[in-house]
């Protein structure tokens, strides 16, 4: 059987050597993880090695830190991020504020939880996930995709923009607002890469095209449902619930119903436990509504995490993603370090 990983350490780089990987390569199955340690800095060695599809050229003596960060970095490549966590957030229709509750949630997960996120929007040009973190969208989903099939990290490492030491946002959002913003198949591999490098990856569906959500729903390991607590919007949310429960392994993932924008009109809110009765759901979380702290944050582009009303939001979340990921809020004590931690991608 061809291993998942093959380490080769040798003294001789020169043409016997890569002909002996050449013929390794033919009893291999494709996509086998190979490092190489060898005993010269060769650039031109190293891009010709890569070239023939090795994973990675070391230099030895090789320290236990880079030996362990290579492996995992190999293995993360093959089959993915160990326990990663794709969030799917998707609103009833356009303005219940999914892009708001996706923010907060992973703004929550990275601060409070301190695991590795990614939030990304899938709207293309009609995505305003930018506004939330304040810089302008300079690059696309299908730059994305492209820089996955071309398997240039460079180019991919450059849409995302680092916020914080756990959060990260994909730079998207800069299409034409009349276009598809790329096609189902290219996104999935655009998921599949993501999700090798982050543990848990929130997913904003608000304007998304309908191809993409199902896809998304379909692999999901939570879904957040955002809706007002208004009847019409609880009525498309009645209908969304039964589409998802109809999909492959529906009992697996039961959806989180957001009641947001919740207090603005106390006297016509429809309430937790009729809403709670109406969609047949026990997971409802009311989130109250700050028109003020967003729209502020959204014209002053200052992260919404920072602004003084946060905090009622922060304790509405915690709960609700503890119930939808399974984590805890961790204890101060440093994180042990060692192969596992890097193999679950520092959670």
């Amino acid at each position: 059987k061809s291993p998942t990983l093959i380490i080769i350490q040798t003294d001789d780089t020169g043409e016997d050597f890569q002909k002996q990987l050449e013929g390794l390569a033919d009893v291999c199955q494709e996509g086998t993880a190979a490092i190489v340690i060898g005993p010269v800095n060769d650039v031109q060695l190293y891009r010709h090695l890569t070239g023939m599809g090795i994973s990675d050229y070391l230099v030895k003596p090789v320290s236990t830190d880079q030996f362990i960060t290579t492996i995992a970095s190999s293995l993360q490549d093959i089959v993915g991020a160990v326990d990663s966590h794709l969030m799917a957030v998707s609103g009833v229709k356009g303005g219940v504020g999914t892009t708001s509750i996706s923010t907060m949630m992973a703004h929550v997960m990275a601060h409070n939880f301190k695991v590795k996120t990614l939030i990304l929007d899938a709207s293309g040009g009609a995505s305003t996930l930018w506004t939330h973190f304040g810089f302008s969208p300079s690059g696309t989903l299908i730059e994305a995709a492209r820089a996955i099939v071309d398997k240039d990290d460079d180019a991919f490492n450059r849409l995302i923009v680092k916020k914080s030491e756990k959060l990260f946002v994909m730079n998207c959002g800069a299409e034409s607002i009349l276009d598809n913003p790329v096609a189902t198949q290219a996104f999935e591999m655009l998921l599949d890469k993501c999700l090798t490098l982050y543990p848990n990856v929130i997913l904003d569906l608000s304007k998304a095209p309908v191809q993409l959500i199902r896809m998304v729903m379909a692999r999901a390991n939570s879904v957040a449902v955002v809706t007002t607590p208004r009847v019409p919007d609880l009525s498309i949310a009645k209908l969304l619930l039964k589409d998802l429960n109809d999909m492959p392994g529906a009992g697996n993932r039961i959806p989180t119903i957001i009641l947001n924008k919740s207090g603005m009109v106390k006297s016509v809110d429809i309430s937790v436990e009729d809403a709670s009765e109406a969609l047949q759901s026990p997971n409802i979380t009311a989130i109250d509504w700050d028109a003020n702290m967003f729209a502020e944050a959204e014209n002053s582009g200052e992260f919404i995490g920072k602004a003084a009303g946060f905090k009622k939001y922060k304790e509405a979340l915690i709960p609700t993603i503890i119930k939808m990921t399974g984590y805890k809020i961790p204890s101060d004590a440093p994180a042990k370090k060692g192969l596992f931690s890097f193999l679950n991608g520092g959670k």
